[in-house]
Order: structure tokens, then sequence, then C-alpha cells
């Protein structure tokens, strides 16, 4: 079961600099709402992997609340 658009839509994917500021990271974040929880991933070299390592991670974590979801 797919999850619904405007849950989709809920959340994305922020790119920013690390704290050392030589490498790049993703983070998940909800729209309205903080999650409670940061999903991140850095060491990226450039803006742009960051940004396709983030969009993979965000559609399998929607992916995986579709099956919570589906599951209920």
């Amino acid at each position: 079961m797919a999850l619904r658009h405007a849950i989709r839509r809920s959340y994305y994917v922020a790119i920013s600099r690390t704290e050392q500021r030589s490498s790049w990271r993703w983070e998940i974040r909800r729209k309205r709402s903080a999650m409670g929880v940061k999903l991140w991933e850095g060491g990226f070299r450039t803006s742009h992997d960051a940004q396709l390592a983030g969009k993979q991670a965000l559609e399998d974590f929607l992916n995986g609340l579709s099956v919570l979801a589906g599951s209920q």
C-alpha cells in the first residue's frame, strides 16, 4: 500500500556542509514538526553526491513507512 501523497510531501532532504566544512551531508526532515530523531549521513565530496544519496535514503525511508502503514 502506497503512502498518501500528502504524507510523502511532509518529508524532504536538506543538504548542508559538515562542521569541518570539508564534506557535505544530507538529513531527512519533516516539514511541520520535528521527527524526534535525526536521520542523516555525511562525508560526501560534493553537494550533488549528498543530494543523490539523500533522495535515495528518503525513498527508502518512505517505503519503510508504507510497509508499516500497511501492516496496521
